[in-house]
């Protein structure tokens, strides 16, 4: 009994199903066209909302690239005032550059014009020097000078007069004095004349006792009279070399104070 009502609710669930069935395909049929429309539809709402977006999107980027293109024509603007007031500058350098050759030439001129005329007046006070401490080459004898009429021997002094040796040695100093002061050279090695007892002293050497060295012989260590000596030629070897001068024997006291005075007259 409970199998029959069961069978029948079955065939009855089966006959409804197939008659729904039957009752959609019929309405899907009837209504086809519609349900294609309402899914394009359906889908074309979905691409609209895509196309929205994306729209937003790229008003977005646009108006960032407006306001960037108008930054960027800002800074341009403003570079090109800029780029304007430099080359103004650069013009103003250029012509102050102008007349600053132009002023560097006028005085390099006058500084070649103010050169030559100190080695005129160089070489008018050396001749004027040489006359008053004439240095003379004594006849038949190599190298051999006198300065005033006396003569000052090349280092080697054994057999001369004393007392005319420091006299000679005396107007050589005064001379290599009143040298190194007319060509503006500082002596390394500072010469104080003083007649027959001038005397040289030497600031730098390590010696012990007096930095001073005699320049005559008569009554002084002889060995400090020497050293003297010698400073007195390296003096005179600090004057030439200002003036580009060789000194081929540095003993030769009387002919390279010759060579420099020679020297410099020929350059007036």
């Amino acid at each position: 009994m409970k199998l029959d009502k069961i069978e029948k609710s079955i065939l009855d669930a089966e006959s409804h199903r197939h008659k729904n069935e039957l009752a959609i395909s019929t309405f899907l049929l009837s209504n086809g066209h519609a349900l294609k429309c309402l899914i394009r539809a359906q889908q074309e709402k979905v691409w609209l909302d895509y196309q929205r977006a994306a729209l937003t999107t790229e008003c977005s980027r646009l108006e960032n690239s407006n306001n960037r293109r108008d930054e960027l024509s800002s800074k341009l603007e403003l570079r090109k005032l800029e780029l304007n007031v430099a080359r103004e500058k650069l013009q103003q350098g250029v012509t102050a550059l102008d007349n600053c050759m132009a002023e560097l030439d006028r005085k390099r001129e006058a500084q070649r014009a103010v050169a030559l005329e100190i080695l005129a007046q160089r070489s008018r006070i050396c001749e004027d020097l040489e006359k008053i401490y004439p240095i003379e080459a004594i006849v038949g004898r190599t190298l051999a000078f006198s300065i005033r009429g006396i003569e000052l021997p090349n280092t080697s002094y054994d057999g001369y007069d004393e007392e005319l040796l420091g006299t000679a040695l005396g107007y050589t100093a005064h001379l290599v004095y009143l040298l190194s002061f007319y060509l503006g050279v500082k002596l390394r090695y500072p010469v104080y004349p003083s007649g027959s007892h001038s005397y040289i002293e030497d600031p730098v050497s390590v010696f012990q006792g007096s930095r001073t060295f005699p320049l005559w012989p008569r009554g002084s260590v002889y060995y400090r009279f020497e050293y003297g000596v010698f400073l007195l030629n390296k003096s005179i070897e600090q004057l030439m070399n200002s003036q580009s001068l060789l000194v081929i024997d540095l003993r030769h006291t009387l002919p390279n104070l010759k060579c420099l005075l020679l020297s410099m007259e020929s350059n007036g």
